[in-house]
């Protein structure tokens, strides 16, 4: 693991250039503001905090000093499957302690804290993690074992350069980010200036219902799925993004026989809703988008239309500002997991425009689909240039 450093870099473990490494508080979030904020693993979102989301818990002065939370400090999701995932408190902190899931780190000032921060975003730190990881369930870290963590340590002024350089790599990866989100709300945009506001109805087109549009329905197969490749991907609820964009990165496989395939295959153009999830997700819908059919799971419902136009159509309203605000107004009324079932789903009303709109819709959300594919290859392309920066920064290379 310890390779040769350049003159000047030694390896250190992170027990000798922290001041405190320990858990979190044992609390239960409320999201009154009794108290402060209560940061848990679930808010560390692709490094992120939105601190507006993070609820409040209720803790005496005491404790409070002991767990609160402050520029510079350093935290780790200890267990579940995040369990390495860091975050670096920079800026404003709100006045904060750390939850029982997550261990703090507090770096002496022998270090650039954010260039330790760079560090554990590294192949070099996730596979030390990987290694000292312990359990199969719930996979976990613990402080002792995080303090064992090894980092190749230059001069303190060679780290403030990569820091420097890193940052501006970083930069460019969150501009390619706004570039991807301003194109799903141009996707967006499109639909309102096409069909307008499903309340005001501006184009005074036909309403009716989104079972006006559907042919049939069809619940997916309720086989257990298996992890090892055997048979055919399956979609599940995961899949389908809150957008209406397809995540394949975790897919489950199902075998099925030739009866079954004909009845849970989905294939390009046509489209899933889910009908059961929590009451802010029920309801996410997209139109697949792949040449090879996959099977589908038994928390979806394929809708099937005449065309893929109309399945875009339909997904395009379901994926609306007001196609969004309706469903979590039918979710409102279910207590525990939402549900909402095949019937249901075509009683939801909708415009009827004519097909030829439709349709042109349709070419125009291939147009959006060509260039997400492109900004999606960007992106790794840039991600990939980030991570070779980070290889050659914590080996010397990128800078002397």
């Amino acid at each position: 693991m310890e390779n040769k450093l350049p003159e000047g870099w030694e390896w250190k473990k992170l027990g000798e250039i922290a001041e405190k490494i320990h858990y979190g508080y044992t609390a239960s979030a409320v999201e009154k503001e009794i108290g402060p904020k209560l940061l848990r693993i679930t808010d560390i979102q692709d490094t992120n905090v939105n601190w507006e989301s993070v609820p409040f818990c209720e803790i005496d002065d005491k404790e409070k000093e002991k767990y609160l939370l402050h520029e510079g400090d350093l935290v780790f999701a200890r267990t579940g499957a995040t369990v390495g995932k860091s975050y670096l408190l920079e800026g404003d902190v709100p006045e904060s302690v750390f939850a029982s899931y997550l261990i703090r780190v507090i770096l002496s000032n022998t270090v650039a804290k954010k260039y330790v921060y760079y560090y554990f975003q590294s192949s070099s730190y996730w596979l030390q993690i990987q290694s000292g990881k312990v359990g199969a369930g719930q996979p976990n870290v613990n402080a002792t074992k995080l303090s064992e963590i090894t980092l190749p340590i230059p001069p303190l002024e060679t780290q403030q350069k990569i820091v420097s350089l890193l940052e501006k790599a970083e930069e460019t990866k969150k501009l390619r980010a706004q570039a991807d989100e301003l194109t799903q709300k141009l996707l967006q945009s499109v639909f309102l200036e096409m069909f307008g506001d499903p309340v005001k109805n501006p184009h005074g087109f036909e309403i009716g219902e989104i079972g006006d549009l559907v042919i049939a329905t069809q619940y997916g197969t309720s086989k257990k799925a298996n992890e090892d490749g055997k048979g055919i991907p399956v979609l599940r609820m995961n899949n389908i993004t809150y957008e209406g964009n397809w995540d394949l990165s975790s897919l489950k496989y199902i075998e099925l026989n030739q009866k079954e395939m004909e009845k849970y295959l989905v294939y390009k153009g046509e489209l899933l809703f889910n009908r059961t999830n929590s009451k802010e997700l029920v309801g996410k819908s997209a139109v697949y988008k792949e040449e090879k059919p996959m099977a589908f799971a038994g928390y979806l419902i394929k809708l099937i239309t005449e065309s893929p136009a109309t399945s875009e159509f339909i997904a395009g309203h379901l994926n609306s500002k007001y196609g969004k605000m309706y469903l979590e107004n039918m979710a409102k009324n279910i207590v525990g997991m939402a549900n909402i079932n095949a019937q249901e789903v075509q009683r939801i009303p909708i415009l009827l425009p004519s097909r030829e709109i439709m349709e042109k819709y349709s070419i125009i959300v291939k147009q959006i689909e060509k260039t997400k594919q492109s900004q999606k290859q960007s992106s790794l392309e840039i991600n990939n240039l980030f991570d070779a920066l980070m290889q050659k920064a914590f080996i010397g290379e990128l800078v002397s």
